[in-house]
């Protein structure tokens, strides 16, 4: 690109992105997110590298281009003087002979060469001067040289000239110039040209050369700096993995440490004492809410069986059988509390075992279904069963049935009267579902993420009812999903109602065969 070119584009780019591009470009560039730690490594490695392999190559093909300029004016100089031991000078008189008169039309007078025009990159370049620079031969294509006269006057001082001139038709030609003497006078001047195409073609050739084995070295090394950041990084995407394992919770694991002592050894270590100290905390936290939950049964124990007392007594008067009643509904519902604290504690300790039997889950949801059905009427709700399908799955029975009863519970609490609640039961080839659909006041986008936490009450949205639920109920549902290597969600829209769906792995073929168990046998307390 030429210079005025050059300006154009660059005040027309300038133009561009502040007329128009800026307002785009701006919230663009702020959305990029910045590449990763691997590719950062990979842009500097390469970048590094170019800039390396741009400077070598601009200084080999300066050294190249050196090397064969000094060879072309050496070449020139040898050919001045195989010329000039053709040339002898008598009594003031020049002679050709030998190498001289074999040049092509080189004897010829200049009038006589200036009648024919050939192409200076094809021919024989080569000029015979008197003492007073006048022209006695010269091949025909040298009359298309623009020589300076510098090139005469300065070997007729005693020191040759060489450099670069041009034709008349654009061609560079280097130019070489010497002194012809005799008892030290000088009598001649003889210059020999060398057409340069040759030459600039060859260095065309060596920088096309170096600029495709650059691009291609330079894309194996980009190649080669992704996989070795890779390769470093390699530990590091093991500490992720190990750490995204960890935080699903289950402290008890550890993250690898590389055997090298370096920076990913200390990082690992640091990492692994951090969890201990974390998994100590955690334990002593379980630990104290297990053993304030086991305390805590016996006193409540205790009232409701004094309540009971209290309330069996003919001459009680009204108003204390009705607080007595009150007590006793809370100290229900603070036992129901205990329990559910202390199921969770200990099954964060690993120590709650679970029976893994053949269960059919379209009788067990049934079941469940009979028994809420006088409470589900008591509120004017309509309680559906959908469980047409045979589904058997292998897990804990009386922990399947929580499941069941605190996913109703939960559906029939926030439903209000009128509405309807459905069971319903199908698998597919490697899946049983399960899902508890009501038309209830719904959940709100904002609390889905967190309605299985502990203690967590989705609050408006969900305590237009008189509510007494803990808040575990649907942590303790997970918990025992999870237990089974099942998954539960939810899906809500408020004022349209919930639907928790869970899924659990089938049992195998065996157990769907000899599973005849009636559907009688499942006794809810």
């Amino acid at each position: 690109m030429c210079r005025w070119g050059a300006q154009c584009y660059s005040v027309c780019a300038r133009h561009w992105l502040s007329a128009k591009g800026a307002g785009t470009m701006k919230p663009l560039l702020r959305h990029l997110s910045p590449p990763g730690i691997r590719m950062q490594l990979t842009l500097w490695y390469t970048l590094v590298f170019a800039f390396l392999l741009a400077i070598s190559g601009y200084l080999l093909y300066k050294h190249l281009e050196a090397k064969l300029d000094a060879s072309l004016d050496s070449n020139l100089q040898t050919q001045a003087q195989q010329i000039a031991k053709g040339i002898s000078y008598d009594h003031g008189t020049i002679r050709l002979h030998g190498v001289a008169r074999q040049l092509p039309d080189f004897t010829l007078s200049v009038e006589e060469e200036r009648s024919q025009h050939v192409d200076v990159a094809f021919s024989v370049l080569v000029r015979l001067l008197d003492s007073r620079g006048t022209p006695l031969h010269e091949t025909p294509a040298f009359e298309n040289l623009m020589v300076p006269e510098a090139s005469v006057t300065q070997p007729l001082q005693g020191a040759s000239w060489h450099g670069t001139i041009w034709a008349q038709d654009g061609q560079e030609v280097q130019l070489y110039s010497q002194a012809l003497s005799q008892n030290g006078k000088p009598y001649a001047v003889i210059q020999i040209g060398q057409p340069l195409g040759e030459l600039h073609h060859t260095l065309q050739n060596i920088a096309r050369e170096l600029f495709m084995q650059g691009g291609l070295i330079l894309l194996c090394s980009a190649l080669g700096s992704y996989w070795l950041a890779a390769r470093a990084l390699a530990p590091i995407q093991q500490l992720t993995r190990a750490a995204r394992d960890i935080k699903r919770g289950d402290l008890q694991q550890r993250v690898p440490v590389p055997r090298s002592t370096d920076e990913v050894h200390f990082l690992a270590s640091t990492f692994n004492e951090m969890i201990a100290s974390l998994e100590e905390i955690f334990r002593r936290q379980r630990r104290f809410v297990a053993d304030a939950s086991h305390e805590l049964r016996t006193p409540v124990t205790a009232i409701r069986s004094k309540t009971d007392l209290a309330l069996l007594q003919a001459d009680l008067p009204a108003e204390y059988a009705q607080m007595l009643q009150e007590i006793k509904g809370e100290t229900e519902r603070l036992g129901r509390l205990i329990s559910d604290l202390l199921a969770l504690a200990r099954g964060d300790e690993h120590q709650t075992h679970f029976e893994l039997e053949p269960v059919s889950l379209d009788r067990l949801v049934q079941a469940v279904a009979s028994t809420a059905e006088a409470l589900a009427l008591e509120r004017g709700i309509e309680l559906q069963v959908q469980a047409a399908q045979h589904t058997v799955v292998l897990g804990d029975e009386a922990r399947l049935i929580q499941v069941v009863m605190n996913l109703l519970d939960n559906a029939l609490r926030y439903t209000e009267v009128g509405g309807s609640v459905i069971l319903l039961v199908e698998h597919d080839e490697v899946l049983a579902h399960l899902m508890v659909k009501d038309t209830g006041s719904g959940i709100a986008p904002e609390h889905l993420p967190h309605i299985f936490e502990r203690f967590y009450r989705a609050d408006p949205a969900r305590t237009q009812t008189t509510s007494t639920g803990s808040g575990l109920g649907l942590s303790i549902v997970e918990w025992i999903v999870t237990v089974h290597k099942g998954t539960v969600k939810v899906e809500s829209q408020p004022g349209k109602g919930s639907t928790f769906s869970v899924a659990l792995p089938l049992a195998p073929a065996e157990f769907w065969a000899n599973e005849d168990e009636p559907q009688d046998s499942l006794h809810i307390s």
